[in-house]
């Protein structure tokens, strides 16, 4: 009896805290509610923005029909929403005739605003990020409900090329800061009603737009839902830039390899959407992200699109070699020093060994002191004032490593290994962090068991590289998984008329993108 009497009076707990929280959430949603009262409405939005200076509270009368008047408020941001357009378009036709209050006074209010995005609102709290987004909101004594009006003006850049993507044949237009031109950029390209935007609101604090974009009748229906479905679970305060989207997504976030792709050009974003991707833009960086992404668009570049495909596959070629070289040659230059002599040609064999003989420090320490050195001035170089940066970038290298091996500190055959490595590196930009990686990787391999540890290296980083995925999509294809079709843009460019196809590599709705070519006679 007494065991039944405690259980009851455990349920009867629970039940008192159950209808506490509900009492408590039904108060806190009628103290989220717009109150009738208009100084009620002022206070407390006083007290959730503070007294900042850019929050203007601007209050007006409204004059109504049978010489009445009523008591209202404009809640803005300043600098960010069109001061004038507000004057204009909304204080003007308000305080200019009478309003008939017949009616609903707020339907008669909206009526008279002469902007066309204007939403009816009702809770406080929600209302104020949207202001502090750009929108103004207008307050009635008497009415539980506002008026949210989107007249926002956001100070930006002018549209230039971007530095980082430069081209020769190709479009001088690159994204800015602003979501809205980013999107305008794309729409000026792709004319059809295929071509969908989605918005989300990512960040507690910092509520960052952030849009994808799709060719609704090209792209794949589970690559749009499995993009969607990770943007809606990034619960986080902040999204500062697209940085922070790519690594909150992607497939491997502890990997060395970007499997998000990123470009600063309009052409490259719609070239993106027509081969099936989805492009990602976010607000306040002229960043736009594009997945799924492969390694072997790391070896392309836009210009290859507006060139003849021979030279182009020549440049492609020189690519990846750039890539191997950059990786590969200080480890096979200390395996081929301290494990296997035989691979240095006989007449290459003596200057080297004179060269490391007036050298202090052993061929391991050597080395890793260069590459840092060169680390050191490429990460000046690209921190400092342009104008500074190049000329320091290029003297201090020269400079110090003259004087390095004057001085008898290295020898001159490893500043010239370590130097052609880093430079192959420049011509492969998308991943110079990557590259940067592989070779300190290569070479530890290659310092602790010569060719044999090299190799080894490369077979682990080709398995980890066969195994990642781009939101799903194999990071490696077209050649694993290996599709035939696609060879014919990757390593080498066969000529556009060749290319009737979008790639099998990325899934798609709608294999075929060319129909048909003007005839040519047949000429070679």
């Amino acid at each position: 009896m007494g065991s039944y009497n405690n259980v009851h009076r455990v349920i009867k707990r629970l039940q008192g805290k159950k209808k506490k929280q509900e009492a408590q959430h039904s108060d806190s949603s009628h103290n989220d509610s717009l109150s009738p009262n208009l100084e009620e409405n002022v206070t407390a939005i006083k007290q959730i923005l503070g007294n900042s200076p850019d929050v203007r509270i601007r209050s007006i009368t409204i004059p109504l029909t049978k010489n009445k008047k009523i008591k209202a408020v404009v809640l803005s941001i300043d600098g960010i929403i069109d001061q004038q357009a507000i004057r204009e378009h909304v204080i003007r036709p308000l305080k200019e005739e009478p309003i008939d209050d017949v009616g609903e006074l707020l339907d008669a209010i909206q009526q008279r605003i002469y902007i066309n995005e204007v939403t009816v609102t009702k809770a406080l709290k929600e209302s104020l990020p949207k202001v502090l987004k750009g929108n103004t909101l207008l307050l009635v004594d008497g009415l539980t409900e506002g008026l949210l009006i989107n007249a926002s003006k956001y100070e930006s850049r002018s549209i230039e090329e971007s530095e980082a993507e430069q081209t020769i044949q190709g479009a001088r237009d690159g994204f800015i800061e602003s979501l809205q031109v980013n999107i305008s950029l794309i729409r000026q390209r792709i004319a059809d009603p295929h071509l969908h935007f989605e918005t989300f609101e990512i960040g507690e604090i910092t509520r960052t737009t952030v849009v994808i974009g799709y060719m609704s009748h090209i792209v794949d229906d589970a690559l749009v839902e499995r993009v969607r479905t990770r943007l809606q679970d990034i619960k986080v305060d902040s999204i500062e830039s697209s940085g922070d989207i790519e690594q909150h997504i992607e497939d491997h976030p502890y990997s060395i390899f970007p499997t998000i792709g990123n470009t600063e050009r309009p052409d490259v974003a719609v070239s993106a959407l027509l081969d099936g991707r989805v492009i990602i833009l976010i607000n306040g960086t002229p960043v736009c992200l594009y997945v799924p992404y492969l390694f072997i668009e790391s070896l392309k570049n836009v210009e290859d699109y507006h060139s003849r495909p021979y030279y182009t596959s020549l440049i492609r070629i020189i690519r990846f070699f750039a890539f191997v070289i950059s990786t590969t040659f200080p480890a096979i230059y200390m395996a081929a020093l301290n494990f296997h002599k035989e691979m240095i040609p006989s007449d290459m064999i003596v200057p080297v060994v004179q060269a490391r003989e007036a050298v202090p420090f052993p061929l391991t320490l050597e080395i890793i002191i260069t590459i840092i050195m060169f680390e050191v001035i490429r990460e000046a170089g690209v921190r400092l004032p342009q104008h500074i940066g190049a000329a320091f970038s290029i003297v201090g290298a020269l400079i110090l490593g003259e004087v390095a091996v004057a001085a008898g500190l290295f020898g001159a055959p490893t500043i010239i290994i370590v130097s052609i490595s880093f430079i192959a590196a420049f011509v492969i930009t998308p991943i110079t962090d990557v590259t940067a990686l592989l070779r300190l990787l290569f070479f530890i391999g290659s310092s602790l068991f010569g060719a044999y540890g090299l190799f080894v290296m490369l077979l682990a980083i080709l398995t980890h590289m066969v195994s990642l995925t781009s939101l799903g999509v194999p990071y490696m294809s077209p050649l694993s998984p290996f599709y035939l079709r696609d060879l014919k843009d990757t390593i080498v460019k066969f000529p556009k008329r060749w290319l009737t196809h979008r790639p099998q590599s990325i899934p798609n709705k709608k294999p075929k993108k060319v129909e048909s070519l003007p005839e040519t006679g047949g000429k070679q």
